[in-house]
């Protein structure tokens, strides 16, 4: 080979090693950027937010990344080379296997929702898987769609139940656009409203309501200002049936659009009128029942009482209410009739009653009452009624003595009749023979004999009083001067029992019209009384006051008084108390009293003396 020959040889051999160099260098830019490639698929493959996985045709793991080991709370180098399944829960891994075998089949991709447990917990896996080129594999993307699908379920069971409620609901729900328009409404809306679905839907709510009054405009101003509302109105239905319904509003409750649940109150409101209608009515017979009713608790607390017992108190409700009962009542007359040891044993008992005799401050008289006590009427409130019979005790005494007085006075008629003939026989003899017998110790019979005819004689003229109805003469005249004669007329008796007169007028008497005999009768029965119970001698002290409309006239004297027994019967016939008395003085005094619409009352203390008082009235009746 010649030099030339060789020369080309070479260039020819130094252009394709530089052609080789070249390919060289393109191609080990070409591996270079294809591990850059790797590199950067390697880097997104750890890297990435979703679970990768790549497996072979039996499930085991050629490849993982670091997102779905922590999904599992594994590491990478514990799972490489070992099966899916392996991983699982063992009822869960059939359902992998399963799906593995599918996926076999399939050409493109292939997805599924996975539901797996992760830490005893249910979780749900989306999973995309396609087969790698190359015999390589498969590749799945799963992605932990737990809190969406939870979410999506719990969406979807809120829906259904909202569905069940508004179709089932016993109120009416209504859904309304802003311009009032109804769009939805349950059945009970419908039969609320006394529509069909036709009509309400075509309708707005509007056009049932009643009145669109001032109260109206208010509730749509608030319900815009506030966005929801309760409210009560009066709604007009299409059949001309007018309902009070109770309704709640809320703006955008549902979907955007509004939402109102009525209710049917009129029933309700009939019920809350005919209970307001019952309670008034119990008030009113409350405060207006002639008896007195006042309820206490168990603490025997004032809860409340009626007009009646205010009036018997004469204190006003607000300031009884919470005091003790026991202590605003005042101790009875006597032990055995008090009301307080009655009330103490209601509780035991669970009801009692009685008479119960009182002085109230108020009141210048005893007062009788008769009570009923009756415990825990209603949840723990006691009842107690007071009812004043002083009247009709004091119509039943009167009546008691005018019946008494009527037998009386017609036996007093027969006696009368019977003795005064005798009496004039005896008489008429008695005078004879003082003219024929004229010794000395005869005259002293005669005289004796005289003053007791004389006694019987003004006992016989007492029961003639009685017995018949005394011609009366009413008179002006002066108390003062009446009493005066009357006392001058006992001032002898008054001497020789060594007893005192006391006098206490008013300067100022009016005139008083009278019968003036009768009431000096009164007068000397009185206070001759008064001094025959005086045996050793005391005070008589007379008193006469004018009050508003009627005399008041006090007899009162310091002797040993009388026992509550005794006072009772104070002007019954017959009773008295003095050796030789009738009881007829004061049954007397009383009759004459009665005649001019007076009044006696006496007063008596055992050791401190009696008192009398006369009210007469001033002007005549």
């Amino acid at each position: 080979m010649d030099r030339t020959s060789y020369s080309e040889e070479y260039r020819q051999l130094q252009k394709k090693l530089s052609e080789v160099e070249k390919e060289n260098t393109l191609l080990r830019k070409e591996l270079q950027e294809k591990d850059r490639i790797w590199d950067r698929r390697l880097i997104a493959f750890q890297t990435i937010n979703v679970g990768i996985i790549i497996f072979d045709e039996n499930g085991v793991i050629r490849d993982i990344n670091t997102c779905l080991c922590d999904n599992f709370n594994l590491k990478v180098d514990q799972v490489i080379g070992r099966n899916i399944t392996h991983f699982l829960q063992q009822e869960e891994r059939s359902k992998v296997r399963k799906y593995i075998n599918n996926v076999k089949n399939i050409s493109g991709l292939a997805r599924s929702i996975l539901p797996l447990t992760v830490n005893n917990k249910l979780n749900y896996f989306e999973t995309q898987t396609s087969r790698l080129p190359y015999e390589m594999g498969f590749v799945s993307i799963i992605e932990n769609k737990t809190e969406v699908i939870e979410k999506e379920r719990e969406k979807e069971e809120t829906q259904i139940l909202y569905n069940e409620f508004f179709t089932e609901a016993l109120d009416g729900i209504v859904l309304w656009k802003e311009t009032g328009q109804i769009i939805a409404a349950n059945a009970s809306a419908l039969k609320i409203f006394e529509s069909t679905e036709k009509q309400l839907l075509s309708s707005k709510i509007s056009d049932y309501i009643y009145k669109k009054d001032k109260r109206y405009a208010e509730i749509v101003m608030n319900l815009y200002y506030q966005k929801e509302n309760r409210e009560e109105l009066m709604f007009l239905m299409p059949n001309g049936q007018k309902k009070i319904l109770e309704f709640t509003t809320k703006l955008h409750s549902v979907e955007g659009l509004n939402m109102s649940i009525f209710r049917n109150v009129t029933e309700r409101y009939k019920m809350e009128e005919e209970l307001r209608e019952s309670k008034a009515m119990f008030e009113n017979i409350f405060e207006e029942v002639f008896d007195g009713i006042i309820i206490w608790d168990q603490t025997f607390k004032i809860i409340d009482m009626n007009k009646a017992a205010e009036r018997l108190l004469s204190k006003n409700k607000e300031s009884l209410i919470g005091l003790d009962l026991l202590s605003i009542l005042p101790s009875a007359k006597s032990i055995g009739e008090d009301i307080k040891p009655k009330l103490l044993n209601v509780k035991e008992e669970g009801q009692n009653r009685g008479l119960y005799t009182v002085k109230f401050p108020h009141k210048r008289e005893y007062t009788q009452i008769e009570y009923r006590n009756k415990f825990n009427i209603y949840s723990g409130l006691s009842i107690t009624t007071l009812r004043d019979i002083t009247e009709n005790a004091v119509l039943e005494e009167q009546l008691r003595k005018s019946s008494t007085l009527n037998v009386v006075g017609e036996l007093a008629a027969g006696i009368a009749h019977e003795i005064r003939n005798p009496m004039t026989a005896l008489k008429g003899f008695i005078q004879l023979l003082e003219t024929d017998v004229s010794s000395e110790e005869n005259e002293m019979y005669f005289s004796v004999i005289k003053s007791e005819l004389i006694r019987i004689e003004s006992i016989i003229n007492e029961f003639l009083l009685l017995a018949k109805p005394q011609a009366v003469k009413y008179v002006q005249i002066d108390l003062r001067q009446i009493m005066n004669e009357t006392m001058e007329l006992l001032h002898a008796q008054a001497v020789l029992q060594n007893v005192q007169f006391i006098k206490r007028y008013d300067k100022e008497i009016p005139m008083s019209y009278c019968e003036p005999n009768q009431m000096k009768k009164v007068f000397i029965n009185i206070i001759k009384n008064a001094i025959e119970v005086l045996e050793d001698g005391g005070e008589i002290e007379v008193s006469i006051e004018p009050k508003d409309d009627y005399f008041h006239i006090a007899i009162r004297d310091n002797g040993k008084g009388m026992s509550k027994e005794k006072l009772a019967r104070i002007g019954e016939p017959f009773y008295t108390t003095k050796e030789k008395g009738t009881g007829l003085g004061l049954l007397v005094s009383y009759q004459i009293m009665e005649d001019h619409k007076g009044k006696v009352m006496v007063e008596s203390e055992l050791g401190k003396g009696t008192t009398f008082h006369l009210l007469l009235p001033i002007k005549k009746t």
